[in-house]
């Protein structure tokens, strides 16, 4: 049975950057991984996990996919004949830093031990510092992509199933020369960890001439000067970076105002069914989103869309695979304790085991529970978690937008070490 609510006022980890941090974490699971025989029964047990996510704020729109693919293990697992009871409540992290910390803490109280989020990578770092890593509660982000995540001291509590934005920087940077001709370049950017890294890889990888790195306040009131400095010395190519709330009238702002024969490339967080729905775009707008290539895709989109009746959006197979792992995790510790399920969140994911896949969770927690390796494969990638707690795709889709929507031109690969 399963236990699911969500109210209303409803991210990385770096393990340890020197080797001997790492060395040291392998020597605590070596220590204190729960042996079969002091495993509780799950027929006695609960297992617990929370998700701080947006329902309100520049990511509301997005809000609702990466909720829903948070619940749906929850869901999966309560049609089931699994032996133990699920927990699961989310909290809105209002897309705000201090909303993130505040939901996060409110979690913490009520003793959940891991939690799905946050969203954003600003409050997804400040969640993690302030809120998670003190309580040694594990996170695993579904979309935070900052590459700050990466080398965060986080004493091994933070993960994420989404990729580094460097990878995304790489990718449209060798796409603005090779598919369009760009000699020069200008980057519009929200600011915040999200804006300004992506800008920077950006930047650093593309081959030609930067004129710009341009930031802009989510609070302005007006854009026009903004793209005004961006666009001057008229480069080949304009990449926006940014969010839905604030990103949907920069744009309206650009196409009535602004538009010169500039190649529009915009980041993955304004590829939102929402943007596409508020701003006309013209010829020559194009973006670059991570794509779900995991093994377990096709059955979770079936099972996504029986569920909720629409395909997922961007990250909604991240945020199953962030709770499946979580939940997996926690029925490998046999407790519902924090640095014990963090303890177990490689091990799920790496080496040996029996494979299991989304839609067969149940029969993964029961093996996991008995003490037997597992090993899963999940919805957007192979989820395999990296000392730093890095498991997310590495794959890319090159997209354009049309009358209709948008139309996927191609799959990419960045190159190795990209990241």
């Amino acid at each position: 049975m399963t236990g699911q609510s969500r109210d209303k006022p409803l991210q990385r980890r770096t393990f340890l950057a020197a080797a001997g941090g790492a060395a040291a974490f392998a020597g605590c699971l070596s220590e204190t991984t729960n042996s079969v025989d002091e495993r509780p029964p799950l027929s006695s047990r609960t297992l617990r996990y929370g998700a701080v996510l947006p329902q309100s704020g520049a990511l509301e729109s997005a809000g609702e996919v990466l909720v829903n693919g948070a619940s749906l293990p929850a869901t999966e697992l309560e049609g089931s004949d699994l032996s133990a009871n699920v927990e699961f409540q989310v909290q809105d992290s209002k897309t705000s830093i201090t909303g993130a910390i505040d939901a996060a803490r409110s979690l913490i109280e009520d003793d959940f031990p891991a939690i799905v989020g946050a969203a954003a990578s600003g409050g997804t770092l400040q969640m993690t510092q302030q809120a998670t890593i003190p309580a040694e509660v594990v996170s695993c982000s579904p979309s935070a992509t900052t590459p700050t995540l990466s080398i965060l001291s986080d004493r091994g509590f933070s993960f994420r199933t989404a990729p580094v934005d460097s990878l995304q920087a790489v990718i449209v940077a060798q796409l603005a020369t090779a598919e369009h001709s760009a000699e020069s370049a200008a980057t519009l950017y929200e600011q915040g960890d999200y804006g300004r890294q992506l800008s920077g890889a950006f930047s650093a990888s593309f081959d030609g001439a930067v004129l710009s790195q341009q930031s802009y306040s989510p609070e302005s009131e007006s854009y026009s000067e903004a793209l005004g400095t961006a666009l001057t010395g008229d480069p080949d190519l304009l990449f926006v970076v940014g969010y839905p709330e604030n990103g949907i009238p920069l744009l309206q702002t650009y196409y009535d105002e602004h538009q010169d024969g500039e190649v529009l490339f915009v980041s993955d967080g304004l590829v939102d069914g929402s943007v596409q729905e508020s701003v006309d775009f013209h010829q020559d707008a194009y973006g670059a989103v991570p794509a779900s290539v995991g093994p377990g895709q096709e059955s979770f989109v079936s099972m996504y869309s029986a569920e909720y009746g629409a395909e997922p959006g961007l990250f909604g197979s991240n945020s199953y695979d962030a709770a499946a792992t979580l939940l997996l995790a926690n029925a490998a510790a046999g407790e519902n304790e924090g640095a014990a399920i963090a303890r177990q969140m490689r091990q799920v994911t790496v080496g040996d085991g029996t494979e299991i896949q989304p839609g067969q969770l149940a029969e993964g927690i029961e093996r996991a529970g008995a003490g037997e390796n597992i090993q899963y494969r999940g919805a957007a990638g192979e989820i395999e978690f990296d000392g730093s707690g890095d498991g997310g795709p590495v794959q890319y889709e090159y997209l354009t937008f049309t009358d209709s929507g948008k139309e996927v031109l191609d799959q990419l690969t960045p190159p190795e070490g990209s990241a």
